[in-house]
């Protein structure tokens, strides 16, 4: 009886996987939010042929968008990109402007990271808490020093390989690291809320197309 079961799971895994390929490719969708020089912020992605494929150069038309909004301005502007800071979206950015741009870590992805990693690098669940209460409110207020001294001498790692890994993160985007609490005062974005909401309304208006479907992978 056991051995029949797990043919039989086998055959439906088989199923369910040959039923994924033979559907339409996933496709990748890059949103950008631009803050308007009057009030609120645009959400802008580059429209698609029915296979998916980009019709228009999205850094073309973010170009196009920013010369729209900020082109009369004669002052110099000064442009700030809140991301999660990987590479490729720095490529991005440096192909619409020419010029570099201020990166600020989103505070979203930061807390996520730490609190992930801690998972693995504390010795229990008490000692989590403890370090992530300390760790969070010190990069809340942008003291990534005084992050970086207690993670390398007041934290005892249950995962050293973890432990290394997440300070080399901290090291690594450390200068994208600002005083949070400032900017949420001041009023301003720190997180990917907005980004959230965009992919929701691009995934919302893709779905309207004939024969399209949503896989979480």
């Amino acid at each position: 009886m056991r051995q029949k079961t797990e043919r039989q799971e086998a055959k439906d895994e088989d199923k369910s996987q040959k039923h994924i390929s033979n559907k339409t490719p996933a496709i990748t969708t890059d949103i950008v939010i631009l803050q308007k020089a009057t009030a609120g912020f645009e959400y802008i992605a580059a429209p698609i042929n029915t296979q998916g494929e980009d019709l228009l150069n999205l850094a073309r038309i973010v170009k196009a968008k920013v010369i729209q909004e900020y082109g009369s301005q004669t002052f110099p502007l000064n442009l700030v990109a809140i991301t999660d800071g990987a590479r490729t979206i720095r490529h991005r950015f440096l192909t619409i402007s020419c010029v570099a741009v201020t990166i600020i870590l989103d505070w979203y992805h930061l807390s996520k990271k730490f609190r992930e990693m801690m998972s693995m690098i504390a010795a229990n669940k008490l000692e989590k808490v403890k370090h992530l209460k300390f760790l969070l409110a010190q990069l809340w207020q942008g003291n990534t020093a005084i992050a970086l001294e207690y993670l390398k001498h007041q934290l005892k790692a249950r995962n050293p390989d973890k432990w290394h890994e997440l300070i080399g993160y901290l090291e690594k985007h450390q200068h994208e690291i600002i005083n949070y609490k400032r900017r949420s005062q001041a009023g301003k974005t720190i997180g990917s809320g907005r980004a959230e909401k965009g992919l929701d309304l691009a995934i919302g208006s893709r779905q309207k197309n004939k024969g399209m479907s949503w896989l979480s992978l």
